[in-house]
């Protein structure tokens, strides 16, 4: 026994400082960890706001170019009703002067005024067949409607004026006072409420400011 006990001590011992040992690592271990992960959850924080502010900036830009974008939409399409409405009044003038059963001297004859108004008629409509886009489908139905309309009526009275000689038949005279007539009578009460109605949708189109292409 005398020659065991100092070994057993000894073995004892260095179990006991392996324990210790043991022990301290794992201590130190965890907090190591505890740092590292204190650490790395600032770092998660610090990178999420970055990730957060970034994504804001940038939500914040696209906003900004969009907002821009439509801005120059809307103002191009204001500018292409405001263009259209001026060629439809003059088209709607130059109409409604060939068609007046009131005639004035020194006014361009009933043929000169015919010209002037098929002019203007084709003005409008170039420029309207051209920018079409920028308005709903509802709304060109109706301009092409109003349009339509006017120029039957024009044209209607324009072939008796173009082949009037002074020396027709009775027939030809009545025949010509009867679409005259009746083209005036559509020009005092149905082209002021179709005007009316299109200066409407146009002015609720610029004042909605949302684009509403069909």
């Amino acid at each position: 026994m005398d020659v065991w006990q100092p070994i057993l001590i000894a073995l004892g011992g260095n179990a006991v400082l392996l324990l210790v040992l043991g022990w301290l690592a794992r201590s130190l271990g965890s907090q190591v960890l505890a740092k590292d992960l204190a650490k790395f959850k600032t770092e998660l924080g610090a990178a999420s706001s970055a990730t957060t502010e970034h994504l804001k900036h940038e939500l914040q830009r696209a906003a900004l170019e969009h907002q821009v974008r439509f801005s120059k939409l809307h103002e191009r399409r204001a500018e292409v009703i405001a263009e259209l409405y001026g060629l439809l009044v003059e088209a709607h003038w130059a109409s409604q002067s060939f068609i007046s059963l009131a005639e004035w001297s020194g006014e361009p004859s009933k043929k000169e005024k015919y010209v002037a108004a098929m002019n203007k008629a084709a003005d409008f409509y170039r420029f309207f067949d051209k920018n079409r886009i920028w308005l709903p489908e509802a709304l060109c139905q109706q301009l092409e409607q109003f349009v339509r309309n006017m120029r039957s009526k024009v044209i209607k009275f324009g072939v008796y004026v173009t082949y009037d000689t002074g020396h027709g038949p009775e027939h030809f005279t009545k025949e010509k006072m009867d679409v005259w007539i009746k083209a005036a009578e559509y020009f005092d009460k149905e082209i002021p409420g179709a005007r009316s109605a299109l200066e409407a949708e146009l002015r609720g189109i610029l004042g909605a400011g949302t684009p509403n292409v069909d």
